[in-house]
């Protein structure tokens, strides 16, 4: 049986780019090792909206992958291994209601609510995705674990109970 999923974009990041220091180290290798496998995988299909494949290449542009990798990249997406949805103003105003309420970015909510009906497992370390408006979307797991990211903070390993710095 088929299964589609989404895999956030900070498993994406963390995937492609180089770590900027050691303790980095271990997310890096748990990212590109998980999403390896997935592509690898004939059973599984990775959902994703247009707007998130914007969202990874702007993150990969930021820090400075090349513009070959980068476009290496983009033209994955176009693989049947993928199914792209596209965004609508439902989308983005069910999003936007949603941040509201939550005080969650706008930006998760147009990740995932796109493939809401669609997906059956998401794949997110973002700890906003443990939230219930995602969780009633799918199931999450966080194959980084422990490690907890968020965009715009420094990556938490709560099992060494520090904030890795």
């Amino acid at each position: 049986m088929t299964k589609i999923c989404l895999i956030d974009s900070n498993i994406w990041f963390f995937a492609y780019t180089a770590p900027k220091s050691n303790e980095y180290a271990e997310i890096h290798k748990k990212s590109s090792q998980f999403l390896e496998s997935i592509l690898l995988n004939n059973t599984i299909i990775i959902g994703i909206s247009f707007y998130q494949i914007a969202e990874i290449m702007e993150l990969l542009r930021k820090r400075n992958l090349s513009k070959e990798l980068r476009n290496k990249i983009f033209q994955s997406f176009k693989r049947e291994k993928f199914h792209i949805i596209p965004l609508n103003m439902n989308h983005l105003e069910l999003s936007f209601n949603k941040s509201l309420a939550s005080n969650i970015h706008i930006y998760d909510y147009l990740v995932a609510l796109p493939l809401k009906d669609m997906v059956t497992e998401i794949y997110s370390a973002d700890d906003h995705f443990q939230h219930p408006d995602f969780k009633e979307i799918a199931p999450v797991t966080n194959p980084l674990h422990p490690w907890i990211l968020r965009e715009g903070r420094i990556p938490v390993h709560p099992v060494k109970n520090s904030v890795t710095r």
